[in-house]
């Protein structure tokens, strides 16, 4: 190392530092009668011990981008607990999650787990009657429902979130269907609330025999929202297998997502207004997972999860045209893109890859990657604050050794993860 190499090294050095030990090397030069030729011969390691025999080489870390990103984390209390759906509560800016004992399967427990959302600390767990995993809220009367999804139970509860109990759990949702394969193939999935109709939409699947073999029955269901009673069921909300669900605040309307459509339904009349065909999207999609809208520009984000082919070749995010089906954009996210949100905000999209185990940013103008978390296992579903400067989501863990062979640890919790989204 000449001495020129040596100045562009200290150049990495702290400034304080920097000038201290220039100070010195110029008094003892003097003192030790040594020379530029020398000193140029020396490696600088060597001149700086020479120079510095009792003083602790201290070197600044390298100066933190302050923009954006900062992660925060938390855990579920125990090892067997298994984090669902998030909500977000904008009165008392508390993150709720809805939570199950993934290990004792036949005893149906369920929890509501609160979370500060700045340090996310636990602040109350909910005993819920039964497991509990699709969340919806009702922002203006602070009303929290909680799917209880599974067969054995097939029920909506309501939650008062400023007083933490209760309110009342709906009977069992249940279909008298002569060609059913089995019972224990009935299941809710997510749930979206409607302010203007007080009405609480979920979506039903359940398993038909028929002589080609079977086939699924889904069904968007129609539960008042204040008492939790059936109203019914929007008829022709589905064209066939969808699991997307979402819906747009500003309009009132309601997205449904299938293999290759859209149905787009008037949440105020429970009347579908029009199926919106998917045109011969690249890759072709196999499943879509779930999806996001925004309105202003006639846009639907769309996340496809292969379940029959775990490569992921074909999973990540569509951008379609909401007026005609056409495809706009594609970006292969990760395998297993399982969830998305659209942030106006920062005209930012955040996707979970559940198998890859990554959360992706994407901008939303370029349909590019423009940051990629890695996650030890599997990122599931998220929610957004209020004021879009902060993304939550949970994160699960392998279910046990037969299952996740190459990811599960005995005793590892399940947990949340914040990430800061605000520009400085």
């Amino acid at each position: 190392m000449d001495i020129w190499r040596g100045h562009s090294f200290l150049m990495t050095i702290s400034a304080r530092f920097r000038q201290y030990v220039f100070s010195l090397m110029s008094i003892l030069l003097q003192e030790r009668k040594m020379n530029i030729f020398t000193l140029s011969k020396a490696p600088l390691y060597l001149l700086i011990s020479l120079f510095l025999p009792t003083m602790a080489m201290a070197i600044d870390p390298p100066e933190r981008e302050l923009s954006r990103f900062a992660l925060k984390t938390n855990y579920l209390l125990s090892p067997d607990e298994g984090v669902y759906e998030l909500a977000f509560d904008n009165a008392s800016k508390k993150v709720f999650a809805a939570v199950t004992d993934r290990v004792n399967r036949e005893a149906n427990k369920g929890y509501l787990y609160s979370f500060n959302s700045d340090s996310l600390k636990v602040e109350n767990k909910y005993t819920m009657p039964y497991r509990a995993f699709s969340l919806a809220i009702n922002q203006d009367k602070h009303q929290l429902y909680i799917g209880h999804t599974q067969s054995a139970s097939l029920r909506i509860s309501m939650f008062d979130t400023p007083t933490g109990k209760l309110v009342r759990t709906s009977d069992r949702l249940s279909f008298k269907a002569g060609n059913a394969a089995d019972s224990r193939f009935g299941h809710l999935g997510h749930m979206v609330y409607s302010q203007d109709s007080d009405t609480l939409f979920v979506s039903y699947s359940n398993m038909l025999k028929t002589a080609e073999g079977m086939k699924p029955l889904h069904k968007l269901l129609m539960l008042d929202g204040t008492t939790l009673a059936l109203k019914g069921e929007v008829k022709d909300a589905y064209k066939g297998t969808a699991y997307g669900l979402t819906m747009d605040e500003k309009t009132q309307k309601i997205y449904v997502g299938g293999r290759d459509y859209i149905n787009e339904i008037d949440a105020k009349n429970q009347t579908l207004l029009r199926t919106i065909p998917l045109k011969d999207p690249r890759p072709q999609i196999t499943s879509v997972q779930n999806l996001a809208v925004d309105s202003a520009s006639d846009r639907a984000f769309v996340v496809v999860f292969d379940h029959d082919d775990r490569s992921g070749t074909k999973d990540g995010l569509y951008i379609l045209d909401l007026r005609d089906g056409k495809q706009l954009g594609y970006v292969h996210t990760g395998a297993g893109a399982n969830a998305v949100k659209y942030n106006p905000k920062y005209n930012e999209l955040y996707v979970t890859n559940f198998t890859s185990g990554t959360i992706s940013v994407v901008d939303a103008t370029k349909y590019s990657i423009t940051r990629e978390f890695n996650m030890p296992v599997y990122p599931n579903q998220m929610v957004l604050s209020d004021d879009m400067d902060t993304l939550y989501i949970g994160i699960k863990e392998g279910f046990n050794r037969d299952w996740d062979p190459d990811v599960f640890v005995e005793g590892a919790k399940e947990r949340i993860l914040s990430i800061d989204l605000k520009k400085s």
